[in-house]
């Protein structure tokens, strides 16, 4: 489409060209320009040369244009007419577009588009065809023409009224379909010639790098560069040889076409004629059944061979499948694959048996017609009155007696042929059965498939809950640990705004002695509690305890019972508070542990800004001494670096018991390894023998002397049950890839084998 306005400021027409997207994928294109009047005649007349229905398509256009450049001294002395309107130049660009639309549809658009735009399409590639490509053009422009050529050849069957004139069409036909089959012939050698130059180039450089690693002395990277390269260039030659065998098997389709039309139509012409007529005929009619069974033969063959590759490549992917557990899925639909596969391909074997068959056949019909013949020749003697007649009659009758010789050759043939036919039914018959197990197998294992899959749709609803609940407890502990995170930075920027603003006192306070908990056990050290003060009326502030006492009060409470530690600071003005975080309650687990550490997370529970607490309670008297620790409840170096909780879910819990879950995971674990240590142990048979203890008393010279005469026992090893007991078990993706070829081997290996010593008897490729 051309899209054509006028440019006041350049005073000329600006053509715009919108081209179409060749594929879906790419973007149309599109070509613009500015061009003036003479510009515009210019283009005109190349167009019209190439298309003179064009010459009076073109719009006449004004002499002078608003705009347009001063034509020098001519345009003074001989000044032109008055310029055009806008609704002028809007009617002249319509005209423009009508006019280059029609170009577009007569002189085509590369045509137009080189006119317009030739410096922005300035690639020469596209003016000089391939010669490959050209070639291919011509050969199939050839086949097409001799396939007509059969085909008019054919329709003259009905106009041949005599036998006389149905021989000669029969002559035409004969000659067009060897020109058909020397044209189908060139263009599909012509499609194969690139196919086959892969397959040898690939051959070549695989056995040159054979030859290099073989003979070469390489390093480790070079050596495994160079095996990549092998298997790349195998894959190219197994790709090469597909293809081959597609291009034969189109080959053989048209061969078999042509010669199917040609049977049937000698078939409608033996019955406008009788038999006495139609004898004439009869032998190209076998011929012409000989040649049509010989050829679905090859076609049939050629897929024979594509089946089996295909087979193979459905074997290869098999075996080379990942330890994965989607691929135990992949297993059974490659399964269901090859059984499809080996049925297709018994059906193409059950049909090759068929042709063979008729091809036996034809040839059995005509030594049967041969020996007829024979039978019903006629010999006349005549009356003898000399010897010397009797003599020619002798010759005559060792003529007879080779005749007789002949008819003996042709029933020696015809046994033959009988007895291939036979072992040909047999076969066939054999085929047949393979066929039946398959198909058995084929449905049992589609019947499987359908059964899991309704399995996998009853359980369906339960796994996509139980997989909901293991996203919602991965996204709970992530916000849990997200959160915590930043309750730990939020008390780490409180701690630093708290040192630097505000000038705080740490008073200890103790509540009033309690009881341990009878639910917690004596070995579990109690919790630490800070609780959040309630605001107080009072503003007088609490005496502080001398800080020579402080550290062994705070761990005697620590490891007797739970006490409240609150941390009160003194007096501070309200403007100070404002600009504080507000009281954020804290639970901290305490341990056993240094006391600069329980000063650090004293530290980390100064409320800086808080009211003051009420006055506390006059002291009590000192505690008893604590109880000795259990060992099980020292904590390593490692946990103590670790960051503290926050928070628990239950007074109960604490992190002696923690450490004790985690002291037994450990524990199991390490039970679980052992147990493969051992039992990898067992698998390498490593037996212990008894080792003798050597005699105290005896002499250094003894000892050496019996080692002498016992000598050194040498026992047999085994490398290859070593090497069987080395592997490691089978993973279950591995034990149904072997079941699933030994059920596949269980199909078809006897069929292979069967097959292979039926085509060593062949002899049906000549």
């Amino acid at each position: 489409r051309c899209l054509v306005g006028w440019n006041g400021a350049e005073g000329a027409f600006a053509v715009t060209c919108h081209g179409r997207a060749e594929a879906a994928e790419q973007a149309p294109q599109s070509w613009a320009g500015l061009f003036s009047a003479p510009a515009l005649r210019g283009v005109h007349r190349q167009l019209s040369a190439v298309c003179p229905r064009l010459e009076p398509a073109f719009p006449e256009l004004p002499p002078a244009l608003p705009g347009a450049a001063a034509g020098g001294l001519w345009a003074v002395l001989f000044p032109g007419g008055a310029a055009p309107d806008e609704a002028e130049l809007q009617e002249l660009c319509r005209a423009l577009e009508l006019y280059l639309g029609w170009a577009l549809e007569l002189c085509g658009g590369r045509v137009v588009l080189d006119t317009l735009f030739a410096a922005d399409r300035c690639c020469d590639d596209e003016y000089f065809e391939s010669m490959h490509e050209l070639r291919g053009k011509a050969l199939r422009g050839h086949l097409a023409r001799a396939k007509e050529a059969l085909r008019r050849v054919l329709q003259q069957h009905k106009s041949a009224d005599t036998m006389v004139a149905l021989m000669k069409v029969y002559e035409e036909e004969d000659e067009a379909y060897q020109d058909l089959v020397t044209m189908a012939t060139q263009f599909y050698q012509y499609l194969l010639q690139p196919f086959r130059d892969m397959r040898e180039l690939a051959t070549l450089y695989k056995l040159e790098i054979l030859k290099s690693l073989q003979y070469d002395n390489l390093g480790p990277r070079r050596v495994a560069a160079l095996q990549k390269d092998a298997e790349e260039w195998t894959k190219r030659a197994e790709s090469a040889v597909c293809s081959i065998q597609d291009i034969t098997v189109n080959y053989f389709k048209e061969t078999v076409k042509a010669l199917a039309a040609m049977h049937k139509q000698m078939e409608q012409d033996e019955e406008r004629f009788g038999k006495t007529t139609w004898a004439s005929a009869l032998p190209r009619l076998e011929n012409l059944k000989y040649m049509l069974a010989k050829e679905t033969l090859q076609h049939l063959r050629a897929r024979e061979l594509c089946l089996k590759q295909k087979r193979t490549g459905i074997q290869k992917v098999m075996e080379n499948l990942g330890e994965q557990e989607e691929n135990l899925s992949i297993v059974e639909e490659l399964e269901i694959q090859y059984y499809e596969t080996q049925l297709e391909l018994y059906n193409v074997q059950l049909e090759v048996l068929k042709h063979e068959e008729m091809l036996l056949v034809v040839q059995l019909d005509t030594l049967k017609r041969q020996i007829k013949e024979k039978q019903d020749e006629v010999v006349y003697y005549d009356t003898c009155e000399n010897p010397e007649e009797l003599k020619v009659i002798e010759q005559t009758m060792g003529q007879h007696y080779a005749n007789l010789s002949a008819m003996t050759m042709l029933r020696q043939k015809t046994k033959q042929l009988e007895t291939k036919r036979g072992t040909v039914c047999a076969r066939r018959a054999y085929l047949r059965n393979k066929k039946d197990q398959c198909e058995a197998s084929h449905r049992q294992r589609l019947q499987q498939a359908e059964e899991n899959r309704k399995r996998f749709q009853q359980h369906h609803s339960i796994q996509i809950k139980r997989d909901k609940q293991k996203e919602e407890e991965k996204k709970k502990k992530a916000w849990i640990s997200q959160e915590r995170q930043k309750t730990l930075e939020r008390l780490k920027v409180f701690r630093e705004a708290s040192t630097v603003n505000c000038s705080t006192h740490v008073v200890l306070k103790t509540s009033r002695p309690q009881p341990p908990s009878p639910k917690l056990p004596r070995d579990i050290p109690q919790q630490v509690v800070v609780l959040p003060s309630p605001p107080a009326s009072s503003t007088g502030a609490a005496p502080a305890v001398p800080s020579s006492t402080a550290p062994s009060s705070r761990v005697r409470a620590a490891l007797e019972q739970p006490q409240s530690i609150l941390l009160v600071e003194d007096k501070e003005p309200k403007s100070s508070c404002k600009n504080t975080p507000a009281d954020i309650p804290v639970q901290i687990f305490v341990t056993d542990g240094d006391k600069e550490e329980q000063k650090d997370s004293e530290e980390l529970m100064v409320f800086p800004c808080s009211p003051p607490a009420p006055p506390p309670p006059p002291p009590l008297p000192p505690p008893p001494p604590p109880p000795p620790l259990p060992l099980q409840l020292k904590t390593s170096s490692a946990t103590e670096d670790k960051p503290l909780p926050l928070s628990s879910d239950s007074p109960s819990q604490s992190p002696a018991l923690h450490k004790q879950d985690d002291s037994s995971r450990s524990i199991n674990n390490c039970v679980g390894s052992m147990d493969e240590v051992l039992a990898s142990l067992k698998r390498s048979e490593v037996h212990l023998r008894k080792v003798e203890q050597p005699n105290p008393y005896a002499s250094v010279k003894d000892s050496i002397l019996s080692a002498i005469r016992q000598g050194v026992k040498l026992r047999k090893v085994n490398r290859d049950t070593e090497r069987d007991v080395s592997r490691a078990s089978p993973t279950q993706l591995e034990r149904s890839i072997k079941a699933a070829m030994q059920r596949i081997k269980k199909v078809s290996a006897d069929s292979e084998e069967e097959e292979d010593n039926d085509q060593s008897n062949g002899e049906w490729d000549s």
